[in-house]
């Protein structure tokens, strides 16, 4: 079938030439077809009628006295007319009267039917009788005689001749129609080269201008018409390109010669911006250690001072001295991290870490700040708040504590609450809200959309009032953010302001119940149950065999030795073992020492489980080998991570073996390990420091550590020292002369491997950088942990103590719980109600006036106490549980700092009352705490007139 659109122009014209010409003669064809067949039948109509006429009219006395003869007579004047086929009289009553029929139709007389005398029925039969296609054409006429219709007369004719003549003409006009057609089509071949030749020019000329990209092509013609006005037209079109074309190479170089020179100029600015960004990175870094350095002097200094014999003069200026140091301080860290957020290389980790806790080292820190300016601090924890959460708990202490220091500082009284409650929660995360709440100065509506900028302050002159370099908040915005939170400010109902945040914590626990939850680690290990208790026995295996753990168990000391010894003997020791700090003829921290001091039972990592009143003490636990202790109840969660979590043991100096006597049957109710009476061994440390301030004030700490120090002025003696041995742990600084810590560290490292001795010396980084990869950087080099300058002393001790046991005097401090002795110890003091040990450790923090402190802290204590007895009982009469809380958790600290055990455990249990929102029982709890403090107080009165 022809596709006109995908035709060549020839052939476009070719049909429209023969379409137009071929339907304008058709329409001609058609119209003299039709005018033909109308006026001959016209002709033939009008005849019918005159010839119905006349016979109608000689045919009246016929049918008015029924002569049929004269009828018939009438009707046969046609034969006259050789194309009359039929002609008929009818009677009034429409039947027929008399026919008359051409030569050889005699036959049709009898078929006559009789017909309507009616108007309307010879209407009817006149338009039936004249059909415009058929070849009869039959005619019906009243015949009327005295005004009345006397009958009909029919005529019909036979139009047989008529469309001979009109086919004739038709042929002829059809032939004439057929050669106008050919005649056009010969002058429209004849003609359409003119049109179609020069648009097939400009088809090929653009063609070839598309593939060439040829310009400067023209079309040469000489004509006048349309098609050379186009023809002109593309010419021009043409030397238009061209020109542009010539235009856009000169700016195209142009163009490419000024990107080249702008490229160059990037190149430039990146390079120096890049410079720049490594000079302020290498200034943030020099000036960390630049300023760090002295302040390590001064703060490590101070704080050596005030454990000397001062004055009340001297200890007030030593006071104010270590407290600018510390706001300096302050101020150093918030510069440092906001260039390490204006630099985008402050980063989050996510670790696991209890809530509570972080909490609870919040309320114990800024609590005493806000009683020194006469303002309550009540923290309002919701009950479920879940304990084990994954997050940055550096961060988050951050946060809370900058808006708690703000909180303090910007308010003059009133009192101050901190709320933390649950917002949302699913499957795997929490999402907590922060709340800081004070009566304060407030902030002001407009004040609130520049609060969280860098340097700004809701009101500019409540910077010199209060101090402060207007970052505190920009940080915590950015540390929020970086979490994924929000954070903004309100104004109180009435007075104050409320500072929130919002942060989402992935939650860290493990549900025994649920199938499948982390199984398959622990599949096939082998625990032994160590408890004389057959209740704790079966709970313990039902939890494992939950986790599909093999498990033994042993009802005593003497029974747990021998399936150990057993199982290594056999060649499948136990991975674990789940130890009872309750036995009755030894402990199971002694328990632990002696399968420690075992080589073929050392392998197995020990578990200790105790009631929080015989909790050990961490250096006792860490001299055993014990590598974690759960309080009872242990929680599935915390209980399945201890198992699965190795310690570090790799990097831990192991305990020293204990003595065979001592180890062989922990039964006989010899302490073993650490539990003997054995003196502790002195620790050796070698400390590599450069600068003679921060060399005097580490060796004072570490001398109150009880450790004995040697000192290497440069990592090339630092080397040495370390190469000939005998020191428990370095310290090393990272920027000393001659070789610096890191090359140090690398080269030590290297002696070890060389030795076959592995990573055996715990070194510690102390630097005064305290910038993004500092810590990694250190690690990396091979070192085991990290301290930023300046470092207090109860940091150093931290972690020191994390590598290597110190001795009980010099680790403990008066925040920490107190230490619980060896079941023998406690047997012959098992009527003081006092531990000494506590006072000891007291007295050990200032060897000259050891003593004098002591007293000082019996004397507040004593002081103290009853007040706070008296408010516990308001409080429980109130059933203000969140006051019973926290009055119990500050008397269980002073209670548990003078070696009052017993009284500090009632007050933990009044603690938990308060936690879990209720004071139900607290009553009975106060009434023993009043007994015992009686007793506290009158042992306590008797020890100072015994020292006195």
């Amino acid at each position: 079938m022809l596709n006109f659109e995908r035709s060549s122009l020839n052939k476009k014209l070719t049909i429209i030439s023969f379409l137009s010409t071929g339907t304008a003669l058709l329409f001609v064809f058609i119209a003299f077809t039709v005018t033909s067949v109308l006026n001959h039948r016209k002709d033939e109509g009008m005849q019918l009628s005159s010839f119905a006429g006349v016979i109608g009219t000689n045919s009246v006395d016929a049918l008015t006295f029924n002569d049929r003869t004269q009828a018939l007579n009438t009707l046969s004047a046609l034969k006259a007319k050789d194309d009359i086929s039929n002609a008929a009289l009818f009677d009034r009553h429409g039947k027929l009267f008399a026919q008359y029929l051409p030569p050889g139709r005699k036959d049709a007389a009898s078929g006559m039917p009789a017909i309507g005398t009616d108007d309307q029925a010879l209407e009817a039969a006149n338009r039936q009788g004249s059909t415009f296609w058929s070849t009869r054409m039959r005619l019906y006429r009243p015949v009327t005689g005295n005004e009345h219709q006397i009958g009909v007369v029919m005529i019909e004719a036979d139009l047989t001749d008529m469309w001979l003549d009109i086919f004739k003409s038709l042929g002829v006009i059809g032939a004439a129609m057929g050669g106008s057609l050919i005649v056009a089509l010969i002058l429209a071949s004849r003609f359409k080269g003119s049109i179609a030749d020069p648009v097939t020019k400009l088809i090929n000329a653009a063609q070839k201008v598309s593939a060439s990209q040829n310009y400067n092509l023209r079309i040469a013609h000489d004509r006048t018409d349309e098609l050379g006005t186009l023809i002109n037209s593309f010419n021009d079109m043409l030397a238009q390109i061209e020109g542009r074309g010539a235009a856009l190479t000169h700016h195209r170089d142009e163009l490419e010669r000024q990107v080249s020179v702008r490229t160059e100029q990037l190149e430039k600015a990146k390079n120096a911006a890049e410079a720049a960004s490594r000079a302020k990175s290498a200034f943030l870094a020099t000036m960390s250690h630049e300023i760090r350095t002295p302040m390590n002097g001064v703060l490590g200094m101070t704080e050596m001072l005030l454990g000397t014999a001062l004055t009340d003069t001297q200890r007030n200026f030593t006071k104010l001295v270590k407290s600018s140091g510390e706001h300096l301080l302050v101020i150093i860290n918030d510069i440092l991290d906001f260039s390490k957020i204006e630099a985008g290389k402050l980063s989050i980790e996510y670790i696991n870490f209890n809530l509570w806790d972080l909490l609870d080292d919040i309320n114990n820190i800024y609590t005493p700040q806000a009683h020194g300016k006469g303002l309550a601090l009540d923290f309002d924890i919701a009950n479920d708040i879940p304990i084990a959460v994954c997050g940055d708990p550096n961060r988050v202490r951050q946060i809370i504590a900058n808006l708690l220091g703000n909180a303090i500082k910007f308010t003059d009284r009133g009192q101050i609450l901190a709320k933390v409650q649950v917002i949302g929660e699913d499957g795997p995360s929490v999402s907590l809200r922060f709340e800081v709440h004070d009566t304060g100065i407030g902030v002001s509506r407009e004040a609130r959309t520049r609060i969280f900028d860098a340097f700004s302050q809701a009101d500019d002159s409540t910077t010199r009032k209060y101090g402060g370099t207007g970052l505190g908040l920009a940080i915590s915005r950015q540390l929020v953010e970086l979490m994924g939170g929000k954070i903004g400010v309100d104004n109180a109902p009435e007075r104050g302001s409320i500072f929130w945040f919002t942060v989402s914590f992935d939650k860290r626990r493990v549900d025994a119940d649920e199938p499948g939850a982390n199984l398959k680690p622990v599949e096939g290990m082998r625990i032994l149950i160590v408890d004389e208790h057959e209740d704790s026995r079966d709970v313990l295996e039902q939890q494992l065999a939950h986790w599909h753990v093999s498990t033994d168990c042993a009802r005593s000391a003497l029974d747990a030795v021998e399936r150990l010894a057993a199982a290594a003997q056999a060649g499948k020791p136990y991975d674990v073992a789940l130890i009872d700090m309750d036995l009755q003829r030894t402990s199971g921290l002694s328990l632990a020492a002696a399968i420690k001091g075992d080589p073929a039972t050392r392998s197995t990592r020990l578990l200790l489980v105790s009631d929080n009143r015989l909790a050990a003490d961490p250096v006792q636990r860490r001299e055993a080998g014990v590598a974690y202790q759960l309080i009872k109840p242990a929680r599935a969660g915390d209980l399945f991570e201890c198992i699965m979590t190795r310690p570090r043991g790799s990097r831990i100096v192991p305990p020293p073996a204990a003595e065979p006597a001592s180890a062989a049957l922990p039964g006989t109710g010899k302490a073993g390990g650490a539990a003997g009476a054995r003196p502790a061994r002195v620790r050796r440390v070698l400390l590599a420091e450069d600068n003679p301030v921060n060399v005097e004030v580490a060796k004072a700490m570490l001398d109150s550590l009880g450790m004995a120090v040697h000192c290497a002025r440069n990592g090339a003696e630092a080397l040495q020292e370390a190469r000939a041995g005998g020191y428990d742990i370095v310290l090393m600084d990272c920027q000393m002369p001659v070789m610096d810590g890191f090359a140090a560290t690398a080269e030590i490292r290297r002696h070890e491997q060389a030795s076959g001795r592995g990573r055996m010396l715990p070194i510690i980084a102390i630097t005064a950088n305290a910038l993004q990869g500092d810590r990694e950087a250190c690690l990396a080099a091979g070192m085991d942990d990290y301290l930023s300058k300046p470092f207090t002393h109860q940091q150093l001790g931290a972690v020191i103590g994390r590598w290597i046991g110190l001795p009980i005097a010099a680790s403990v401090h008066h925040d920490d719980e107190p230490p619980v002795l060896p079941r023998e110890t406690r047997e012959v003091i098992q009527r003081d109600v006092i531990n000494r040990q506590a006072l000891d450790n007291i007295r050990a923090l200032s060897k000259d006036r050891g003593d004098a402190l002591v007293q000082k802290v019996i004397a507040a204590y004593v002081d103290d106490t009853p007040g706070h007895l008296k408010t516990l009982r308001c409080a429980i009469a109130d059933k203000d549980a969140g006051n019973v809380r926290k009055v119990a958790h500050s008397l269980k600290s002073s209670s548990a700092n003078v070696g009052a055990e017993a009284l500090a455990q009632m007050c933990k249990d009044m603690e938990t009352l308060g936690r879990t929102d209720t004071t139900v029982g607290a009553a009975v709890i106060l009434t023993d705490m009043e007994q015992e403090f009686q007793a506290v107080r009158h042992s306590l009165s008797a020890i100072l007139e015994k020292e006195t």
